[in-house]
């Protein structure tokens, strides 16, 4: 009796298994609704709607004696959220502007713009929440760039936002250790979509919602999370040039940053050690954010240099302040307000980018109205550096 070989398992190999797996060339167990890799994941899975049989054509047998691949169907390429039977021209199209435009305009940096524009759908076609969160920002870009067609790609934006959200938030776990690319991935559109959609309906962009920050800071802030726990390293994958223009962007953020930044703040130090000069514990909250912040300053306002700055290079600042120190901004306290609003002005400097456009200016609204006049003078420099009146209108 024939017996495999010792240290052999025999091998079951699967014909019928989801598009999914057959997509990303591993072992699908078969098992419907849902495969275990797709359960796993959670991602949406969905099978061939007719499985290979012993009666497949003659032409398709030969090419698979031949060792010649068979083609494979369009829609295996789409994830089951945008299959054929609910995929619309819109979302074609959003898909095409993103890649022939949008992905382009994501960073500055030609390297990180091939992420966006080769990796980004890659994993979004084994992650539909970064399809759909691409999208999204893609009908945002839209939106801008052709204002005839404002009102319908906005609606198409927030559908493919909510359905990301959706698809995410139930396997956040998960997916920070299984699919920590793609859960870095979503978090960044996620906070572009939020600085790009201040301009789409009612001017609604804000640092706080209900009583708390605001989805688009604790996102970002949890993209650090994502990197510090996910089994990925994101220094070697496929993700790599933007974590190595990232290490550019730290190494930036040194001595003699923090040194140039001083100048800025000098007088906001003087007047928060007068203010805590009995509270020592929440006096070295604010210096410690108040030193981050120098280092951000330093970059972006080197006198006579116009330094081509990144997003990563200024939301530096927002991943190394504390827990205290975004508690004390939750609760409204003064001091922090006030340091959030000379953030403001390192904000500025990255507004040439679509989506940051007029961000810096609904914040100081929000941040002025918030602070009592006895603190108003504190933000007189940040305002003057964004050219904020109180009746100036973001653009």
């Amino acid at each position: 009796m024939a017996s495999n070989p010792v240290g052999r398992r025999s091998h079951f190999k699967s014909r019928a298994g989801c598009l999914v797996c057959k997509r990303r060339k591993v072992k699908c167990d078969e098992r419907k609704p849902a495969c275990g890799n797709c359960t796993r994941h959670g991602v949406p899975c969905s099978f061939p709607s007719r499985p290979e049989s012993a009666h497949s054509t003659p032409a398709a047998s030969q090419a698979r004696s031949d060792g010649v691949a068979e083609s494979v169907s369009p829609s295996a390429m789409i994830p089951q959220s945008l299959s054929t039977s609910t995929l619309q021209l819109h979302d074609m199209e959003l898909f095409h502007h993103y890649m022939i435009s949008t992905c382009y305009t994501l960073s500055r940096t030609p390297v990180v713009q091939a992420v966006w524009r080769d990796e980004a759908p890659r994993v979004g076609f084994t992650m539909p929440a970064v399809l759909h969160a691409m999208l999204a920002v893609s009908a945002l870009h839209l939106a801008r760039c052709d204002p005839s067609r404002r009102d319908s790609c906005i609606t198409q934006a927030h559908r493919h936002h909510e359905l990301a959200v959706c698809m995410v938030t139930p396997n956040m776990p998960s997916l920070a250790s299984d699919n920590g690319a793609g859960l870095f991935l979503f978090s960044s559109l996620t906070c572009i979509f939020a600085c790009a959609g201040a301009r789409s309906e009612d001017n609604s962009f804000s640092l706080f919602e209900q009583g708390r920050l605001a989805n688009w800071v604790l996102l970002f802030r949890g993209t650090k999370t994502v990197i510090d726990y996910s089994s990925d390293d994101f220094s070697k994958g496929r993700l790599g040039p933007m974590f190595s223009n990232g290490h550019d962007a730290a190494a930036a953020r040194g001595p003699h940053a923090m040194e140039q930044g001083q100048m800025y703040t000098w007088e906001l130090k003087q007047f928060i050690c007068r203010e805590f000069s009995q509270d020592h514990q929440q006096l070295q909250v604010y210096e410690e954010a108040l030193i981050a912040l120098n280092k951000t300053l330093g970059i972006v306002l080197k006198p006579h240099e116009e330094p081509r700055l990144q997003t990563a290079d200024i939301f530096a600042w927002l991943l190394e302040t504390s827990e205290e120190y975004m508690e004390s901004l939750v609760q409204g306290a003064p001091v922090a307000l006030i340091i959030f609003g000379y953030f403001c002005v390192a904000l500025r400097q990255i507004e040439g980018m679509w989506f940051m456009e007029g961000v810096s200016g609904r914040l100081m609204s929000q941040l002025s109205s918030l602070i009592d006049e006895r603190y108003q003078g504190w933000l007189r420099w940040p305002k003057e550096q964004i050219s904020w009146t109180p009746n100036s209108i973001s653009i």
